[in-house]
């Protein structure tokens, strides 16, 4: 039988399987219908058998109930890839999709969730506690604010280079100016969501973190967007608590590790540096670069007033 030749029907449902490459499990075809229902880990997937498969499509229609009560309570977006989270309240139901079309979740088989930033904890919740750990992440992007100033007083001076020479040389070709390479603090926060399923062992989704701007990387827009992205996370961790552990304790933690982030962070500035600071961004309120009132505020900072 070639590839285009007459397949034989769904070993499932007996529906007719399409002619290209039809999904085959121990050799025998199963139609896109059957195969769209799957939903489950990829190792297992991999692994499935045709008894295996039977076996789930038992438990698919016994979960499909539980789609069709499901009640939307909270929406939770995560990611860029529009992951969403949504929520049922009343049943103390979650599912991994923006409609209740995939797996549903209940509250009593989630055993455990941890969120990161990279692999730093910031979230930790079971049935016996919900942690919050205290983020790092202002201190660091605080402690960065030199740095940055530099970061604009170069691209400034290249820009005003650049500008000089094509002024005076007409045939000049203007030559490409990188753009800033600035390392964030973090890179993404990690989900992960231990369940107690026949199907799901462990569900993972990240979301990036902030990133500073190429053409003006300021501390406060910075930390602006991920107090956003906290919020959001927040709603996430809220929302687990309630369908899953409505009675756990709610703890607040110091930074995990503490120790080896005060090695990293930037000791604070002396009088020297914060006059030298205060000269910078003069310089790039004089080139019309900053606003006078942005210098005002960045002076009033460095000062401490």
């Amino acid at each position: 039988m070639g590839l285009l030749g007459k397949k034989p029907p769904c070993a499932i449902c007996g529906g007719k399987v399409g002619f290209l490459l039809p999904t085959k499990i121990d050799g025998e075809y199963i139609c896109s219908n059957c195969d769209a229902k799957i939903d489950m880990q990829r190792d297992l997937r991999d692994g499935l058998t045709m008894q295996g498969l039977r076996e789930y499509m038992v438990y698919y229609e016994e979960n499909k109930r539980l789609q069709e009560q499901f009640q939307i309570s909270e929406k939770v977006d995560f990611g860029w890839w529009d992951t969403k989270l949504i929520f049922d309240y009343e049943n103390h139901l979650f599912c991994m999709s923006k409609q209740p079309d995939k797996t549903i979740f209940q509250g009593a088989e989630l055993v455990s969730f941890t969120i990161k930033e990279d692999t730093t904890p910031l979230y930790e919740g079971d049935a016996k506690a919900l942690k919050r750990y205290t983020s790092t992440v202002p201190e660091r992007v605080r402690a960065m604010e030199p740095q940055l100033v530099q970061y604009i007083m170069n691209k400034r001076m290249e820009e005003s280079m650049e500008r000089r020479m094509e002024r005076e040389d007409e045939d000049y070709h203007r030559t490409y100016i990188p753009s800033i390479d600035i390392s964030e603090p973090f890179h993404s926060f990690q989900v992960e969501i231990h369940l107690n399923h026949p199907y799901w062992k462990v569900v993972t989704c990240d979301m990036n973190g902030p990133t500073f701007s190429n053409d003006r990387p300021d501390v406060n827009d910075y930390i602006r967007d991920y107090q956003n992205d906290i919020e959001e996370i927040e709603k996430l961790v809220n929302a687990l608590k309630t369908v899953a552990f409505p009675q756990a304790v709610e703890q607040s933690v110091g930074a995990p590790g503490l120790g080896g982030f005060v090695q990293q962070v930037q000791q604070p500035q002396q009088a020297g540096d914060t006059i030298e600071d205060i000269k910078k961004y003069k310089s790039l309120m004089e080139e019309g670069i900053i606003s006078q009132e942005e210098f005002q505020e960045k002076k009033r900072q460095l000062l401490g007033i």
